[in-house]
């Protein structure tokens, strides 16, 4: 870290660069979610259909590759409360 912003110039664009990438992979969890969740639901009615059974099983897939790219998301709590929570105690 430098005392002016402008040296910092290089570092910023990184992390530009970063949090544009952890945004995508936020949307398309959220997107696989959904739409396990409508198929989820679509398979119920229709407990029978192979290409619903399919499908979900290729939502999970994809789902436990995005964990494993950003294990936060599979958390059971989010990581702003370790952070900015009160300390255990």
């Amino acid at each position: 870290m430098s005392m002016w912003i402008y040296d910092d110039a290089k570092e910023s664009e990184e992390f530009q660069l970063l949090r544009g990438e952890v945004k995508r992979l936020e949307k398309e969890y959220l997107d696989l979610r959904v739409q396990l969740r409508d198929t989820e639901t679509d398979l119920r009615s229709d407990p029978d259909n192979e290409y619903l059974e399919a499908k979900v099983k290729y939502l999970n897939k994809r789902l436990k590759n995005i964990e494993k790219m950003g294990p936060r998301f599979a958390s059971d709590y989010p990581l702003e409360i370790a952070l900015f929570g009160p300390p255990h105690g």
